[in-house]
């Protein structure tokens, strides 16, 4: 993911940028510069109900009294949005059950980040395809975890890929009409002991959509610490054993030329310099609570009853923020390290 030449970047986005890769780089804990990529959950409830998902199983953590982002959150988001390069709209939920997440959208967009969500693509009809492609969202994420619809049956619990295929199909036509390239079109696949049979039909499924990326990722332990999750976790997880590494490589193979491909199995794991994520990211769950990211379990400030700064520069973050600096990092990081997630996960806005 590329973000916007430093030339284009309008003048306060770029001069917020080469702040925030100053403080990264000298891991200051009170900062001033603001974030780079902010984190909006526009809903905490979904139309399936996946087996590998938090929000179905029931897990606390993701049980939120406010199921909707009230677009009041978003208006006190003004400043860092204005600052901000890449905004991610999604979360534990399916944003489109939010009853006004096109509004939200386009109150996103006129602060000028790029715009990325992730969708499970059932609920996308001809009208909202139209508004998506004019408003000129960056990316669209579709979560299509099987390409045999009884497969996929089994895992998008309550959905059809039919439905799914017929939504991207909505988009491109669109697209075609208009003479546009946006919104490019992810192809999100989950990797877990019930679909790995799905892995050498993916790259020819993913092409004849016309996609523009394929991600194949496994199943993450750092999503939630809950026991039920962890279990989940344990049981269905596919390890990168050699067989399945090579199966990969071949489909990247496959992929060149037509298709972007990229899956953690197959990334280079160098050596850490430092955890972007304290000095980059900003995200707000449905009910004004603020998170870091999505393996951090640590309490960073709400914004009901207070303000961004007082988060953004509260006792949480400048916490983080030391103890990642002094190169500590606490053991709920451990697993996400392991994974090799952090070192990458936006790692073009960081300058290392």
């Amino acid at each position: 993911m590329a973000i916007f030449g430093k030339k284009s970047l309008p003048e306060k986005k770029r001069e917020n940028l080469e702040r925030a890769r100053e403080s990264l780089k000298a891991g200051q804990v009170q900062v001033s510069h603001l974030p780079l990529a902010i984190y909006l959950e526009p809903t905490s409830v979904c139309n399936l109900s996946c087996p590998m998902c938090p929000v179905a199983m029931g897990v606390s953590d993701y049980q939120y009294q406010e199921k909707f982002l009230d677009p009041g959150l978003v208006e006190m988001m003004e400043e860092p949005l204005t600052s901000a390069l890449r905004c991610f709209m999604s979360g534990g939920g399916e944003p489109f059950l939010h009853p006004y997440f096109m509004s939200l959208l386009e109150l996103v967009r006129s602060y000028e980040p790029e715009i990325i969500f992730n969708t499970n693509g059932t609920l996308l009809t001809g009208e909202i395809a139209l508004y998506l492609v004019k408003l000129s969202i960056n990316t669209i994420s579709f979560s299509i975890d099987a390409v045999s619809p009884d497969t996929y049956r089994k895992i998008r619990k309550g959905a059809e890929l039919e439905r799914v295929v017929e939504s991207v199909i909505l988009v491109q036509d669109q697209k075609k009409k208009l003479g546009v390239e946006k919104p490019y079109l992810n192809m999100q696949f989950t990797l877990m002991k019930e679909n790995v049979a799905e892995l050498p039909a993916l790259v020819q499924f993913a092409y004849s959509l016309g996609l523009n990326h394929l991600v194949i990722e496994p199943l993450s332990p750092v999503f939630s610490f809950d026991q039920t999750y962890q279990d989940f976790y344990q049981k269905n997880y596919v390890p990168p054993s050699r067989e399945l590494i090579q199966t990969l490589i071949r489909l990247r193979d496959q992929a060149k030329g037509r298709l972007h491909f990229s899956s953690h199995y197959l990334e280079q794991k160098n050596p850490l310099l430092r955890c972007l994520q304290p000095w980059i990211n900003f995200g707000v769950r449905t009910d004004g609570r603020v998170f870091l990211c999505c393996g951090s379990p640590e309490k960073m400030g709400s914004l009901k009853g207070g303000d961004f700064q007082s988060a953004w520069n509260g006792p949480g973050y400048q916490k983080f923020r030391a103890v990642i600096a002094s190169g500590k990092y606490p053991e709920a990081c451990r697993r996400c390290l392991q994974e090799g997630r952090s070192p990458w996960f936006n790692s073009d806005l960081s300058g290392q």
